[in-house]
């Protein structure tokens, strides 16, 4: 069963972007099930499995298009998945792409388990379904393309898995499968992506390995407090996402987390907390971790912890720990 399944809002935009791109007016198919663009553009909203399900049959059966997760793919870019797209665009070689994906795909989607599969000559990206029913066909075929994509773009333009497998599809959704992964398609009883052991070094233009690391540690953090963590965890962890574009406020958080700002207020008092506080706490962890980054200027660290100025930031900065962030910061001798 699908049910208590969800997957991120976001991975429906580049679905209706595919569609006004047609001529499909996608605000009356959005509010059919009571939601908006705004809404889909919450990065912390997750929808029901079913809700996403329906919403790709429902432009299957108007666009009639069998490449649909194809030609979505088209119109995603990092923002549509949230933190692991974020992680991706720092970039790295190509095993490390592959390797996030397996390893944060559930803070996307909770519905597909992915694995790495290494051998001697290949590396097999497999995506199995997480419930007795399988993911929709058309969803798994626009992450799988959103990926190679993305190697196109930033590795080379012809670079192509070695051979896919896919439970049982419709048949002309297998031949464009294999029309823009440029392989073999067979059937198997999951979607799985084999690719040569020999890309698995090469690394994507432009890489930020400082930035992955600072990423990764979040997208961790937030793994880690998916299911388990309290009600100030999940905001910590979502502050630190929001902070670079400054405070975002009581109200805000309360709408993200489909709460009253009075039922946010109550729940952080029952914690011993107020939304200050918490805000204070955040900013003061974040910026002891960021400090042990090198090459991390002031200037920068200022803005992830979204203060309006430098000076701003280093007054707190000498309030939380008695010395100015450069004094912080250089070795003791």
């Amino acid at each position: 069963m699908t049910a208590g399944k969800e997957t991120v809002a976001t991975l429906m935009q580049p679905l209706m972007r595919y569609l006004e791109s047609r001529g499909v007016a996608t605000e009356p198919l959005l509010n059919g099930h009571g939601l908006t663009m705004e809404q889909i553009s919450n990065p912390e909203l997750r929808l029901p499995v079913i809700t996403t399900n329906t919403l790709l049959n429902e432009a299957q059966a108007l666009l009639k298009d069998p490449s649909l997760g194809i030609n979505v793919a088209r119109f995603a870019d990092y923002t549509t998945f949230g933190g692991l797209g974020l992680i991706q665009a720092a970039g790295g070689d190509f095993r490390t792409v592959l390797q996030r994906v397996a390893r944060f795909h559930r803070l996307v989607s909770d519905l597909v388990d992915t694995t790495i599969e290494e051998a001697e000559l290949t590396i097999t990206l497999t995506f199995r379904p997480a419930t007795d029913h399988q993911p929709h066909p058309q969803a798994v075929v626009f992450v799988m393309s959103s990926l190679v994509r993305l190697m196109r773009a930033r590795i080379q333009r012809q670079f192509n898995p070695l051979h896919l497998t896919t439970p049982d599809i419709d048949p002309a959704l297998q031949q464009a499968m294999g029309r823009y992964f440029r392989c073999p398609v067979t059937a198997g009883d999951c979607f799985s992506m084999r690719f040569d052991a020999s890309d698995a070094a090469a690394k994507l233009a432009t890489s930020d390995s400082q930035m992955a690391t600072l990423v990764e540690g979040l997208l961790s953090q937030r793994l880690a407090a998916m299911k388990t963590g309290s009600l100030s965890q999940r905001l910590t962890l979502w502050l630190e996402t929001q902070l670079p574009d400054g405070d975002p406020g009581l109200a805000r958080a309360a709408e993200a987390f489909h709460l009253s700002t009075r039922s946010l207020q109550r729940q952080l008092t029952s914690e011993n907390l107020t939304w200050n506080r918490l805000l204070e706490n955040t900013r003061k962890s974040l910026a002891e971790r960021h400090l042990q980054t090198p090459n991390m200027s002031v200037t920068q660290l200022a803005f992830l912890l979204g203060f309006s100025d430098v000076s701003a930031f280093s007054r707190a900065f000498r309030k939380w720990f008695g010395v100015s962030p450069r004094a912080y910061r250089q070795p003791e001798v």
